[in-house]
């Protein structure tokens, strides 16, 4: 993975010609999972892609959440962490970034967003709990499924 050609490739996409200014005009947009490809920076394989968006210009980048990760310090991996969480085990809790995601792209009602919150550091539910926090993972793990548009 080559961090020199992330930072060019970020700077060459954004208004700001200097790293620390131009990397903040970036936005975690959406995340996926999909077969291997190649991250911005040169390294592949990427599974987990990153889209970012320019909040000045709009542009779209797809980095891998390595990249994201050490390098644009944005919250993707936290949120890869909770959903791979809950696809090995649907009675596990989503994770607070995993939950924030899904419910800021309306994945999960009002209800479902505090319900998960309420839960999600209990390790004993009732049957009716569990009902509910399987229903939502599965509905999360379904949506995260589908290639963003």
């Amino acid at each position: 993975m080559s961090k020199f050609r992330l930072i060019a490739k970020i700077i060459e996409l954004s208004e700001s010609n200097e790293w620390e200014l131009a990397k903040l005009e970036w936005e975690l947009e959406d995340i996926y999972e999909d077969d291997p490809s190649t991250c911005i920076c040169g390294h592949y394989p990427i599974v987990e892609h990153c889209v970012l968006r320019n909040s000045v210009n709009w542009d779209r980048a797809i980095v891998g959440n390595c990249c994201v990760k050490r390098f644009m310090g944005l919250p993707s991996n936290k949120i890869f962490d909770g959903i791979k969480r809950v696809r090995n085990d649907p009675t596990k809790a989503l994770n607070e970034a995993a939950i924030y995601f899904a419910a800021n792209r309306k994945w999960l009602s009002d209800w479902e967003k505090e319900f998960c919150m309420d839960t999600k550091s209990k390790r004993v539910l009732s049957p009716r709990q569990m009902f509910t926090r399987k229903n939502i993972n599965q509905k999360v793990l379904e949506k995260f499924a589908q290639k963003p548009g």
